[in-house]
């Protein structure tokens, strides 16, 4: 999920993580793949998924670029 640089700072990745909230199964763990802590890509979208309660889960390394884990738990 990206939202186009023009558009950013508007509420247009919060609107879509709200939506996918909506239409997934309730109970079930979401988990999304994003930037490391240590890339400067990744404070927006790591933001944008701590204040929607997801946490930190494993680092990963794909396509030889390193990525992290963020899981929402919904019980």
């Amino acid at each position: 999920m990206a939202v186009h640089p023009e558009y950013r700072k508007k509420g247009i990745g919060a609107a879509m993580v709200e939506k996918m909230l909506c239409l997934l199964p309730k109970g079930e763990d979401i988990w999304v793949i994003t930037f490391r802590e240590d890339d400067e890509k990744g404070i927006a979208p790591r933001a944008l998924y701590k204040k929607f309660g997801f946490v930190e889960d494993e680092l990963l390394i794909d396509k030889n670029y390193p990525h992290q884990k963020f899981i929402l738990h919904r019980s």
